[in-house]
């Protein structure tokens, strides 16, 4: 199956832009080995911060990756929301659930308190606005990491993401993300294929999918305006990033992939696309190009149709959910081994990419790669949250 390509720690001397366009491309270079936690003579210790749904699956699945895996530490913002992740790990985890109740925390700091608890990896699953404040705490604290995607919901968001995970490559830290589709056997053998010619060289990729909302949680009397709206954040575009990066990152990362992991030199506004609510066409270096299009109606799973220059394939997903464990195989066998795994290329490339659809899709004008690279104020100027989440804005 195809692996993201190990690249190295880059110079702190080159510029922010250079950096920028080096950690998103694929650079083929070997790393220092790292410390392995050798064997089974250690137990590899786990924190979870963020507890919703997708945090307790991901630490549940980590916590199968490897027989001497504990999940040690927990933390959310909220208090229900640790006790119900508890419960579930507590229930299906069995002795590889060892969190007492000392070590579950709750509130702003709950993302320091688990790291301060002595884990080696973190499950990182808050919403995507808090994903560049927790990566770079894990790795200051020397943790490997799992990050749920997008990483950012703006361009200075994956810029922190990005430096962040420089220092962790460098350091021979494992990095896996939520780009789950990358450890799909069915899709990596439809992949592999495509990119050893079986429709001719890929010209185009069309990333069709309509958006909705999978959750929504009513307004409880005790809640503040910002607790409602902090706990539904995936209908809040200033906290999620928005449907175009929240959701559409996903078949945009498919889409990178069959054309070979590139970024695209430019992407436009596209009018007239029949029921879709937003178009946008990305354009590459060599001619080929990504139409990603959210519908207003069909299939909420997405799909993509790849046109190469001898054919077109549809690629899917297998739909069997074994992708979600593989992930977290992969990803403890590299704690385990020493053999660092490493997903930071992707999931810096495909959340600069969705980001860069959402500003096009919104302004309705043109964005090239090195422009997006420049934009540096958060997309949403209105919103700001500082450290003990207090909500600007609401």
């Amino acid at each position: 199956m195809a692996r993201s390509t190990p690249r190295p720690a880059l110079s702190r001397a080159v510029a922010r832009r250079d950096f920028l366009q080096a950690s998103t491309g694929v650079v083929a270079a070997s790393l220092a080995a790292p410390t392995a936690i050798a064997g089974h003579a250690r137990t590899i210790r786990i924190g979870l911060v963020g507890c919703g749904g997708r945090g307790t699956g991901a630490a549940l699945q980590a916590a199968c990756a490897d027989p001497d895996a504990r999940v040690v530490a927990l933390g959310d913002a909220f208090a229900d929301q640790v006790a119900s992740a508890a419960h579930v790990l507590a229930r299906d985890a069995g002795p590889r659930f060892d969190c007492p109740q000392a070590r579950r925390f709750t509130g702003a700091d709950a993302y320091r308190r688990v790291l301060d608890a002595g884990v080696d990896a973190v499950v990182i699953a808050a919403p995507p606005h808090l994903r560049p404040l927790h990566v770079e705490a894990a790795v200051a604290a020397g943790c490997h990491v799992f990050c749920e995607t997008p990483a950012a919901t703006h361009v200075a968001g994956a810029v922190r993401v990005a430096a962040a995970l420089d220092q962790a490559r460098a350091a021979g830290r494992s990095v896996a993300s939520g780009l789950h589709a990358r450890r799909d056997a069915t899709l990596a053998a439809s992949i592999d294929g495509i990119l050893a010619g079986s429709i001719g060289i890929p010209r185009r990729v069309e990333v069709r999918w309509a958006p909705h909302a999978p959750w929504w949680l009513p307004r409880r009397p005790e809640w503040t305006a910002a607790e409602s709206r902090l706990r539904n954040w995936i209908t809040d575009a200033s906290l999620s990033g928005g449907p175009f990066v929240e959701r559409h990152v996903h078949g945009l990362d498919r889409a990178l992939w069959v054309l070979g992991d590139r970024v695209p030199v430019s992407a436009e506004p596209l009018g007239g696309a029949g029921a879709a609510r937003c178009a946008v066409r990305y354009r590459f270096a060599d001619g080929a190009e990504i139409l990603a299009v959210q519908a207003t109606g069909g299939d909420h799973a997405g799909r993509e149709t790849v046109t190469g220059s001898r054919g077109a394939c549809e690629v899917r997903l297998a739909g069997d959910g074994r992708r979600f464990q593989a992930t977290m195989d992969d990803w403890l066998a590299g704690i385990r081994s020493g053999r660092a795994m490493d997903d930071s290329g992707i999931l810096v490339r495909g959340t600069l990419v969705a980001i860069m659809g959402r500003l096009v899709s919104s302004s309705r004008r043109s964005l090239g790669w090195r422009e997006l690279l420049a934009t540096d104020a958060p997309a949403f100027p209105g919103f700001q949250i500082d450290e003990a989440m207090n909500l600007g804005g609401v």
